[in-house]
């Protein structure tokens, strides 16, 4: 989300499950020049949280999840009413013994992988 707003987005909302995610991202989004008026930083689980899937709304261009598989495939259904038209979803951080699995579990929730990438074992999808 720092390199999104670094790169020229007016605003970027992140979130993670580790309560330590908030201190630490609003440190470093400041190391970068980054400050609170374009950056939205929360802790809790989208995928349970109610109050926190209303708070993150809808209409963003890019849903970022660098995450292990388990949790990408589980997003991969609930992760659509994020975006706008034509909205992308970027995932990474599945080790390349998954990358079938979260890629046939992506197709199967209707996405369309438009680039896959793989480095030292480790593959991104890009979806639309």
């Amino acid at each position: 989300s720092i390199a999104a707003l670094r790169l020229g987005a007016e605003h970027a909302f992140a979130c993670d499950i580790d309560e330590k995610c908030v201190e630490v991202a609003y440190e470093n989004a400041a190391l970068n020049g980054i400050d609170r008026s374009r950056y939205t930083v929360r802790w809790g689980d989208v995928l349970s949280d109610q109050q926190l899937k209303a708070e993150i709304g809808g209409g963003y261009d890019m849903v970022v999840a660098n995450i292990v598989a388990d949790v990408i495939m589980g997003l991969s259904g609930k992760v659509r009413p994020f975006l706008k038209e034509g909205g992308l979803f970027l995932c990474s951080g599945i080790i390349d013994d998954r990358a079938e699995e979260v890629s046939a579990k992506l197709c199967a929730e209707g996405w369309t992988i438009v680039e896959q990438h793989d480095s030292e074992g480790w593959y991104s999808f890009l979806c639309r």
